[in-house]
């Protein structure tokens, strides 16, 4: 498996890592939030061990971020040792709690454990069509061809909401429930917002990641690259 060892204190980081590349899975390690994130941004992984006193992004802020975009586990190691400290990292969706000082051998064991059980997670990168669309939901960037552009909050919103369910068509009154809560969009809006995303992401109008259903709605139809 991919770990991430977030962790300041570089003693415990490298001594994680160096059990962990014992185990045979491949490690990353950073010392604070900001580099968390950055890494989190371009690669993918299945576990981070994380510790909850960080310089810069604290560990509770990296878990929220996290759960916004990815089901990834994340083991919480933590110096904290009140119930109500465990309770409410767990609620804000950390999967398991270790207290410092910790056994090194504990932390291995719950690894594997979750190894046993691994199921496919939601990526932190997706890609369609040989690398053509990029977007990374974590930092709500969009790449058409390793190029940045630019989306609107609304645009980017429609296009998130579709490519994560690629195989429904949906009416335009689905997508305002959706992605416009806190708007007054009426149906012809979303017309509009659909064009512009398309002339954004689209290299060729004849192959749109957008298919319209006439009379219906519209659907995401990249295909997702393995």
């Amino acid at each position: 498996m991919k770990i991430l060892i977030v962790e300041d204190y570089p003693k415990i980081n490298q001594m994680l890592a160096i059990y962990a590349h014992k185990d045979g899975h491949e490690v990353k390690q950073v010392y604070n939030g900001e580099a968390a994130l950055l890494a989190t941004k371009h690669e993918t992984f299945d576990v981070i061990l994380l510790d909850l006193m960080l310089p810069g992004i604290q560990g509770e802020e990296l878990i929220k971020l996290m759960r916004k975009v990815s089901d990834v586990y994340i083991i919480v190691l933590s110096a904290k040792i009140d119930v109500k400290d465990r309770i409410d990292v767990i609620t804000l969706g950390a999967d398991d709690y270790i207290t410092k000082p910790f056994s090194i051998e504990e932390v291995m064991a719950k690894i594997k454990n979750v190894e046993k059980r691994f199921t496919q997670k939601h990526p932190s990168i997706y890609t369609f069509n040989h690398n053509q669309l990029k977007v990374i939901p974590l930092s709500r960037e969009v790449y058409v061809n390793n190029e940045m552009i630019n989306l609107t909050q609304y645009e980017y919103d429609v296009l998130w909401y579709l490519l994560e369910h690629p195989n429904i068509i949906f009416s335009r009154e689905t997508i305002i429930e959706h992605c416009f809560t806190d708007s007054d969009a009426y149906n012809r809006v979303i017309d509009v917002f659909i064009k512009n995303i398309r002339k954004k992401i689209d290299l060729l109008p004849e192959q749109s990641f957008i298919k319209t259903h006439y009379g219906v709605g519209y659907q995401f139809v990249g295909v997702r690259d393995e």
